[in-house]
């Protein structure tokens, strides 16, 4: 839009984007700028623009084909409008005559190609509902929906139709746990399971139902998350010994010549020798962990006829582990992380529900994955 407002009306007509000109040289006409010539490429547009949609509507009208009425439709529409847009700038004087065009009332024919086109996507509709499958039934609710637009006070079973067919054109799927673990799980554990983002793999013909608000007998397909297995290890606490050593300044000695005499530098002062020493400090690193782990499957099964399409293995864990330590020996023979770890303490383990609520969060993003991987099979 933006190149077509920057370029004259002129380029416009040459590339027959006749209606882009006609815009573009009302604007002109109305800032008061526009010249002869500028009035001349309206006219020329506006001529070139009705001369090719008319013949258009003429040729499609000649044709008898009903599905051709919705762009005869469209036709006669943008001829009406184009005939108002041009009242805009009128009377219009050119070269000292008046630019003259026939007004054509298109009320009549517009009426008529509407009704026509409402009456093709009916018929087409009702024989699409005839095929008794999901997209025909899409493709019917679309119809519908245009017999709504063209026609819809003539059919007024039109609204009835457009529920009916989207409802049996929508592939329902019920998302549901099923606890086959020798465990009781809080109620929380599987809202979280179940609060899946269904956007990444949704369409305007799946509705997911995480509720089981209808019957059985409503559902196209189930995605069953199933959990088979709860892994919860014992608390570990275990400890690995690590020496550091390190040569270290233990003070100085001074420099003596042959005779025993201290020596001195230049500027009168004692020659320093430094002293070292070996220190040693053993560091006791006490590791504490925990694990828990679930085990499931995502199965993907059809309702009609009853068939499983998929099982796909998924898992939730969750991990604590802590560090921390003591130290026997010299403290300056450590590292600067040793310190950090010896002035950390030990910490309570876990206990079991928080773990089983972590592996929750796990287990969710699990299945997410293994559902969108499968979206193939949600349509």
């Amino acid at each position: 839009m933006i190149l077509m407002s920057c370029k004259s009306p002129e380029k416009l007509i040459q590339e027959g984007n006749y209606d882009a000109a006609i815009d573009r040289s009302i604007k002109i006409i109305l800032k008061g700028k526009a010249d002869n010539d500028d009035k001349a490429l309206l006219e020329k547009a506006f001529l070139l623009a009705n001369q090719r949609d008319q013949d258009q509507a003429r040729l499609l009208i000649k044709e008898d084909k009903p599905e051709n009425w919705e762009e005869i439709y469209k036709l006669y529409t943008t001829l009406n409008m184009r005939q108002s847009e041009i009242k805009k700038v009128l009377p219009l004087e050119i070269s000292g005559r008046e630019f003259q065009y026939k007004y054509i009332d298109y009320a009549p024919a517009i009426v008529e190609a509407k009704k026509r086109a409402a009456k093709y996507f009916y018929t087409k509709a009702q024989s699409l509902m005839d095929q008794n499958d999901k997209e025909s039934y899409r493709q019917a609710f679309y119809n519908f929906l245009k017999v709504k637009e063209y026609g819809g006070s003539d059919y007024p079973d039109v609204e009835q139709l457009i529920k009916t067919s989207g409802d049996l054109g929508t592939t329902k799927v019920l998302v549901e746990i099923i606890n086959q673990a020798q465990y009781n799980f809080p109620s929380d554990f599987y809202d979280n399971i179940l609060n899946i983002n269904t956007s990444r793999f949704n369409s305007t013909w799946v509705d997911f139902d995480f509720t089981k608000e209808r019957n059985d007998s409503d559902y196209d397909l189930y995605i069953s998350i199933i959990v088979k297995d709860l892994i919860i290890s014992p608390e570990n606490f275990s400890t690995q010994e690590i020496l550091r050593r390190k040569t270290i300044q233990d003070g100085y000695t001074v420099e003596l010549d042959r005779r025993g005499n201290v020596k001195k530098d230049t500027l009168g002062h004692e020659i320093r020798i430094p002293k070292y020493k070996d220190i040693s400090c053993t560091l006791i690193e006490r590791r504490q962990s925990k694990s828990a782990e679930i085990h499931g499957d995502v199965e993907f099964v059809a309702s009609n006829p009853e068939q499983l399409l998929q099982k796909v293995p998924v898992i939730g864990d969750s991990y604590f582990e802590h560090f921390s330590g003591r130290a026997v020996g010299n403290f300056d023979a450590l590292e600067p992380e040793d310190i950090q770890l010896i002035n950390t303490a030990p910490v309570p383990f876990p206990d079991n529900l928080s773990m089983i609520y972590d592996c929750s969060f796990s287990l969710q993003r699990s299945v997410s994955n293994a559902i969108n991987n499968n979206r193939d099979l949600i349509h």
